[in-house]
């Protein structure tokens, strides 16, 4: 039988911190995304663009992004946009993170991980998809890390 490998199309991730208050450890979050990304479904994979951008944000930029496309003023833990766009406020990750009992990088990648999910087609729109998602995003958040895959 002809069995068809589908190899896995690079992701170029660009980084961006736009907000000052809360330090970001992005060679930690670099990493685990990656690793994240090797760990997705193929089928889930294929459905991300090639290029994502992920944007760490104050709370004044996340209300107006979310003011915006949603119609809601106040700051968003994440959102993430078609095109490959994930935006991420720390602050709100800061007042969210001792409730959730992670680390405030664990809870950055949380929300990244989210945006990824949703990009890569996962819904949370009903009670059983919005646990899919976060059993699934707690499983690429507990993962070991991959080393990098080289280009072949």
């Amino acid at each position: 039988m002809l069995k068809i490998v589908v190899p896995k199309k690079p992701i170029r991730i660009l980084w961006r911190n736009r907000q000052r208050r809360y330090p970001a450890n992005l060679a930690f979050l670099r990493r685990k995304v990656d690793s994240a990304l090797q760990r997705l479904p193929p089928s889930r994979r294929q459905k991300l663009p090639a290029e994502l951008g992920i944007i760490l944000v104050s709370p004044k930029e996340s209300g107006r992004l979310h003011q915006l496309h949603l119609q809601d003023p106040s700051p968003a833990d994440v959102l993430a946009f078609p095109h490959g766009e994930i935006v991420v406020c720390p602050a709100v990750a800061a007042s969210l993170c001792r409730g959730h009992r992670l680390p405030m990088r664990e809870e950055l990648l949380t929300y990244i991980l989210h945006g990824i999910l949703h990009l890569a087609g996962f819904r949370d729109s009903t009670a059983a998809s919005a646990l899919t998602m976060r059993r699934l995003q707690a499983k690429l958040r507990r993962a070991p890390l991959r080393p990098p895959q080289l280009p072949s």
